[in-house]
């Protein structure tokens, strides 16, 4: 049974919050979302060795080619090619598998701050 991560952070969210249910959840989900992006980015940009202090721009474009197109496959693609063409040996499972575990962290972290 696959889990859909953002929906289940979601409704945990508008469950134990006493914040109108819209405000909670547009919110939270696109704080979560943000959060991922950039852990994933850093992540991404270590293993690339790119210099420290272009680590956060990098992650920026990881956060931006989330607009690209519904879904996550998006970050997922923008991740797994530049990781690819920068001779790092990953799979395309192993870019989703962290990205789910960078979504968890995001959202413990939001959490943690609302």
């Amino acid at each position: 049974m696959k889990i859909d991560v953002p929906s289940a952070a979601v409704k945990h969210t508008i469950a134990s919050s006493f914040a109108p249910a819209w405000c909670v959840a547009a919110d939270t989900r696109d704080n979560v979302l943000a959060r991922r992006n950039v852990l994933a980015g850093l992540w991404a940009s270590r293993l690339m060795q790119i210099p420290d202090h272009m680590g956060p721009i990098y992650a920026a474009a990881v956060h931006q080619a989330n607009f690209s197109e519904r879904g996550h496959d998006d970050v997922v693609d923008k991740l797994f090619g530049d990781l690819k063409r920068s001779g790092v040996a990953i799979t395309r499972d192993e870019v989703r598998r962290r990205l789910c575990e960078f979504h968890r962290q995001a959202f413990l972290q939001t959490r943690e701050t609302d």
